[in-house]
């Protein structure tokens, strides 16, 4: 049977909590989507050139994949190998990046030998999960906004062999790619190896800094996808649902708002005028870049502004997106609804200003007319009337007196000849969300502006008399003041205006309509039952809920005599106290996750009860205040010193450099990368002779919002905080006489951070070798006082991540840690024993004569680290997160081993990091490490805020969140300890 797609984004990667999967794919069904979108990250499996790891904590792709069709999700699967999606390298690992002769998204040998070990892994395990064998995967995507052009010479190649490859191993869903918006790439119809041909878009850009500009849609879907695939559905793999935001940016609250509730409203309507049948939304839920998961254009959130919060947290443009989604889902005929005409070429309103767009399905006659301002970008009010056609009027103009109104920026889809079960509309102004059936009669949920005149005429055999009320909490009020009246063909026509009202109901022998205010649709829910949980469930299997801030699911026992809803009541919130659900009456009972309530039915078929929320005691919730916890730590950067040794560590010796589109000014190789070094910090000691050496230049390369600090013999010598439009910098710097020695070795130690390699730019900005920009150092010079004497480095060493290439955290790895000391010798780790540090704080306004003082001024790097207990009883979610703020700092924050925060404090935007419940653990303890490093002599290696905050309280039927066995430190680690 046909259906409409309608997807959601989401990076399993970047929620590394696969117990936390189920409870984000339900909201996505809740909010009326069918599908998920799926990314898969081949750099996060492939944690080493031999090692691909498909299973443990984050990894188990089959667990993820069990939870989306438990949700009732189809999945549309993305395994690339190049993904882009702001990740280091568009996904691409570390590994293969800095291999020699290596062209990515080529037919290049090596880069193809590499990714096919990836698909021979990957694939089967897609494969086996598909919809013809009873799982849930109904396309899979390869590459990511590819062409050909002179920069890709091979790409139609590359892309052969990626299809053949997955069709012999099993893939029989269709395969597609998604073009960079209209560039015709790799079409269907002369391009056999895809099967659908799709186009992303992106209307709104990614400029969050003014979220109310540019409210302009894009009209040309329609006609440019019947001209280049005239046989596919109309598909947009990627149409915007957030933005992603940069160092420095707007901060994703803007991004939100930009691709808010009236972004959705009109975006997304125009898009059914458009004719797509197949639309996913990128973000539905964003997520985390903890560790070193992003490249340099995004910071530690990937917030999104999508649907789904960061922390989980349903937000309003989500319950936008439901209204749509949900009548979608609940209208087969809008499938296949054709354009007819729209307003440049018919007066279908009576104002210029208001532009419609006419869908009809040539079967039924059902009509869809999309109504808009003809200038979307406009936020004026508009009144206007609608010109319709209808089976028994033919043209008429509604409503029949007064007008309707669009406010500001809003869309709607005006219905006639519409079929809600057996209720069939000649036409109604109000919009319709959906129905069921209950004990055999229907049930139809419209909403609209109550101030507007609102009309609907009913198609009904002979007089049915009806009557009419205002339902205020749970009283109903007889109206005696709307008015009925026939049509022409005796169809009922009822007119009402209901200012002041939030909701109403018609009650008749044969129907109940019920009627709400547009700002009060928002808790209306159309859950499916748990044990069908069919991506298309017809309206008439499913229940209505009224009232709760979530409901996930429905599920019957006691032989169907109990109906229990599971869902989550906000704790803060006495709004969603109250509950109306419409089921048949052979459930004789009702539960609220699992707990049976006393309901009271009500004259419309209908049931009410309140929510039970959990008593004061057993809703205790334990946050530590982190500013009153027992503080160790360290200094993390002994290796400014010039007594440490570091023989053990790696010898910079390669004199020829892997990267020949952007090599090194100056020898040897200070490219970590290309010593296996591919994420995070490093550390590198160079040694000289002072006799002839008056100064030094150096270049480093780290990204955008990178940061270096240099020493020279153990004392501050020059550094670089960061810019978020930088992504190198040069300085030279003469050595204070003071510092150099004549006599003995001098040591120059250099710590620069990376910030993740680019992304393959080739497609966008025509440069095909982005992902080898450098990093590290590029060039570093000593500067003699006599240019005609020798003057030279006499070795470099470096340092990166404990292990290189060959982690021995594989549970986080190849992401998570850096080349710090701290990080290296594992203190960051749960088990790591840390009595043997002294008492300190990372608080720089600690109250005089307290002990320990606070940090003392100066370049340099701490680590801090305290155990803390949080409790959170079982029946709440609690989202938490970590704030921080300081000056001249950059911050890594560590929970429980797991680095899911990166604040820089002079770029920002981001103060506040949430972490997930199974990162933290919300029963018992926690381990928090927070590495502070003071960048300039200005700077202090500590924070004037880092505390706990919560993000809400929500009674939930997710359960306990288990903190798994996230323990772990490595004996070998000891090699690291100075």
């Amino acid at each position: 049977m046909p259906v409409f797609i309608v997807s959601g984004e989401f990076h399993y990667w970047r929620m590394p909590v696969q117990h936390l999967y189920l409870d984000i794919f339900q909201k996505m069904r809740a909010t009326g989507l069918n599908a998920v979108s799926i990314y898969f990250h081949w750099g996060y499996h492939s944690v080493t050139e031999d090692m691909v790891i498909f299973h443990g904590v984050g990894r188990d792709i089959q667990a993820m994949l069990d939870s989306a069709k438990r949700a009732g999700l189809y999945v549309i699967a993305r395994p690339g190998p190049y993904i882009h999606a702001e990740a280091s390298a568009g996904g691409i690992p570390g590994w293969l990046v800095t291999k020699k002769g290596v062209e990515v998204r080529t037919d290049e040998s090596r880069y193809t030998k590499a990714w096919q070990k990836y698909w021979h892994e990957i694939i089967p395990i897609i494969a086996r999960n598909q919809i013809d064998r009873g799982g849930n995967v109904i396309a899979l995507q390869i590459e990511n906004e590819y062409m050909q052009t002179d920069l890709y010479p091979s790409a139609r190649k590359y892309m052969r062999e990626l299809s053949d490859g997955a069709r012999s191993m099993g893939i029989v869903v269709p395969i597609f790619h998604n073009d960079l918006n209209m560039f015709e790439s790799f079409l269907p119809k002369n391009f056999s190896a895809v099967d659908l041909y799709g186009l992303d878009s992106y209307p709104r850009g990614f400029d969050c800094r003014n979220p109310v500009s540019n409210f302009n849609i894009q009209t040309n879907y329609r006609e440019y996808l019947a001209n280049v695939s005239p046989d596919t559905p109309n598909f947009a793999p990627e149409f915007q649902a957030g933005a992603y935001d940069s160092w420095g940016g707007a901060g994703y609250e803007n991004c939100m708002e930009m691709t808010g509730p009236e972004f959705v409203n009109v975006f997304y309507k125009n898009n059914i005028a458009q004719k797509f049948t197949m639309m996913s939304h990128y973000m539905t839920f964003g997520g985390t870049n903890w560790g070193g998961l992003g490249c340099p254009s995004v910071y530690s959130s990937y917030d999104y502004g999508a649907a789904i919060s960061e922390s989980r947290i349903l937000r309003d443009k989500a319950n936008e997106a439901k209204l749509l989604w949900t009548f979608v889902r609940g209208s087969p005929t809008l499938l296949r609804a054709q354009f007819v005409a729209d307003s440049d070429k018919y007066a279908y309103t009576d104002n210029n200003d208001v532009f419609a767009t006419e869908l009809r399905d040539p079967h039924s006659l059902t009509g869809y007319y999309i109504v808009r301002s003809r200038d979307t970008n406009s936020r004026d009010g508009k009144a206007y009337r609608l010109k319709v056609r209808t089976i028994s009027d033919r043209e008429i103009q509604i409503p029949s007196k007064g007008s309707l109104t669009l406010r500001s920026r809003e869309s709607r889809i005006i219905v006639t000849d519409y079929e809600a079960g057996p209720v069939r509309f000649g036409y109604t102004t109000m919009e319709v969300l959906t129905w069921t059936i209950v004990d055999g009669k229907p049930v139809v949920i419209l909403y609209g502006n109550f101030e507007d005149q609102n009309e609907f005429s009913i198609k009904q055999q002979g007089h049915v008399p009806f009557k009419f009320y205002n339902i205020r909490g749970n009283t109903a009020l007889r109206n005696y003041r709307v008015k009925a009246s026939a049509t022409e063909k005796n169809d009922l026509c009822i007119t009402a205006i209901l200012d002041g009202e939030n909701r109403a109901v018609v009650d008749s022998h044969d129907y109940i309509l019920a009627l709400f205010n547009r700002p009060d649709i928002y808790n209306v829910w159309t859950p499916a039952w748990a044990a069908d949980l069919d991506p298309n469930t017809p309206p008439y299997r499913q229940v209505i809920v009224i009232g709760p801030y979530l409901v996930r699911n429905v599920t019957s026992e006691d032989h169907g005599k109990t109906l229990n809803i599971n869902g989550d009541s906000d704790m803060e919130s006495n709004l969603s106290d109250l509950v109306e659900v419409y089921v048949d009456s052979s459930f004789e009972n009702i539960k609220w996750n699992g707990e049976l309530v006393h309901a009271y039915r009500t004259r419309f078929k209908s049931r009410t009860f309140k929510v039970p929320k959990p008593n004061s005691n057993l809703a205790e919730i334990r946050i530590p205040d982190l500013r009153k916890a027992e503080w160790r730590g360290i200094d993390a950067i002994p290796e400014i010193h010039n007594v440490y040794d570091d023989s053990k560590w790696t010898i910079a010796n390669k004199m020829e450099s892997t990267n020949k589109w952007h090599p090194p000014e100056t020898f040897p190789v200070l490219y970590p990368g290309e010593y296996g070094f591919h994420v995070g910090n490093v550390i590198y000691r160079g040694r000289f002779s002072g006799e002839n050496a008056k100064g030094v230049k150096i270049q480093v390369w780290g990204g955008a919002a990178f940061g270096f600090t240099a020493w020279l013999n153990g004392v501050y010598l020059m550094s670089y905080r960061g810019s978020p439009h930088e992504a190198w910098n040069q300085q030279e710097v003469t050595f204070p006489d003071a510092l150099v020695s004549k006599d003995e070795t001098n040591f120059l130690v250099i710590l620069a951070d990376r910030m993740g390699y680019e992304e393959d730019n080739g497609v966008t900005e025509r440069d095909p070798h982005s992902t080898l920009y450098p990093r590290g150092i590029r060039l570093v010079q000593l500067i003699p006082h006599n240019p005609d004497s020798n003057c030279e480095f006499s070795q470099w060493t470096l340092q990166g991540n404990a292990g290189g290439e060959n982690a021995d955290d594989l549970l986080r790895a190849p992401y998570n840690e850096g080349g710090i000391y701290a990080q290296r010798i594992g203190a960051h780790l749960p088990d790591f024993d840390d009595t043997w540090w002294p008492p300190a704080t990372p608080y720089l306004n600690q109250l005089a004569g307290m002990r320990p003082e606070s940090p003392k001024p100066g370049a340099g790097v701490w680590f801090y680290r305290t155990i803390v207990e949080i409790v959170v009883p079982d029946i709440l979610d609690v989202p938490l997160g970590v704030r921080m703020r300081g000056a001249g700092v950059r911050v890594e924050l560590f929970v429980n081993g797991w680095q899911f925060g990166k604040y820089i404090s002079d770029i920002g935007p981001q103060e506040e990091f949430p972490v997930p419940p199974g990162i933290i653990n919300t029963n018992g303890e926690n381990v928090v490490g927070v590495q502070v490093w003071a960048v300039d002599g200005n700077a202090t290696v500590g924070l004037d805020v880092l505390e706990f905050i919560i993000y809400g309280k929500y009674a939930s039927s997710i359960g306990p969140i288990p903190h798994d066995d996230y323990k772990g430190w490595y004996v070998e680690r000891q090699m690291y300890f100075s």
